[in-house]
């Protein structure tokens, strides 16, 4: 229903370059490494300025939504709030399409699904959904 799959769905109207992939597959590093390592400078290259970070927290009242902005996390980032997690990590690129993918950041301690955007020549998050992994 709405969407084409399967045997209608068109092969790589808007292939991504091996280039591009590279630089995906980079700025998801950056994020998960820069987080690890406090490295603010690092993460603040890596977000777009309207960067929207979100998690759904269960509260007593119900789920609700959690939002931070780029600023937060690079703020977070030079308070060393990551530097306390270990590696490893693995990034995954699940798709991508013309100017857009989604890259999925499984550490020690969160899931991250990315949006990724380009911007000229250079790709940046644009949206973040994440969640702590369970006991952790």
């Amino acid at each position: 229903m709405g969407g084409m799959t399967g045997p209608d769905r068109p092969a790589a109207e808007a292939p991504v370059s091996d280039h591009d992939r590279e630089l995906i597959l980079g700025a998801a590093t950056d994020y998960i490494e820069s987080w690890l390592d406090g490295d603010a400078e690092r993460m603040a290259r890596c977000l777009h300025p309207d960067l929207v970070k979100r998690s759904v927290d269960l509260t007593d009242d119900g789920p609700v939504v959690d939002t931070i902005s780029r600023d937060d996390m690079v703020d977070a980032t030079r308070a060393g709030r990551g530097r306390r997690y270990e590696r490893p990590y693995d990034v995954d690129l699940f798709d991508a399409y013309g100017d857009i993918a989604t890259v999925r950041v499984w550490s020690s301690v969160y899931m991250d699904y990315l949006h990724v955007g380009r911007f000229g020549d250079t790709w940046r998050l644009v949206n973040v959904l994440w969640q702590r992994r369970p006991g952790r």
